[in-house]
């Protein structure tokens, strides 16, 4: 397993599908930090050294619990390629932020994730 995932669980809505992304290639000795959106909408964010062979481990109920257990799973954002030490450190920025700061990121919306991180609500 080539990297440590931590689950990170938010309060959505039933109707709020995150788009997907196509599935990067893997660069030898380079990593992936990662987020998936899981069948009741939790997001699980993570990296690794090969992000398509990890998204196939969380589709076929191999790659974490919380993945498992709320199977079907569709990668929503991909970041990198970058080295091990680089991509511990937007992994645990990450894992810190509200669900309305990723689900900016995750659409693209930089002004909004601009805006929300001068808030309060982080």
């Amino acid at each position: 397993m080539a990297g440590r995932m931590e689950i990170i669980l938010d309060s959505l809505n039933d109707s709020e599908k995150l788009p997907g992304v196509e599935c990067p290639e893997s660069v030898d000795g380079l990593f992936w930090v990662y987020i998936v959106q899981c069948s009741n909408r939790t997001l699980y964010i993570g990296h690794t050294g090969n992000l398509p062979k990890r998204v196939k481990y969380h589709e076929t109920g191999t790659g974490a619990r919380h993945t498992k257990l709320l199977a079907p799973i569709h990668l929503v954002y991909a970041e990198g390629p970058m080295t091990s030490t680089k991509a511990i450190k937007p992994e645990r920025q990450l894992k810190k932020w509200s669900r309305s700061k990723k689900t900016a990121l995750i659409q693209g919306d930089f002004e909004n994730l601009k805006a929300l991180s001068k808030s309060r609500e982080t």
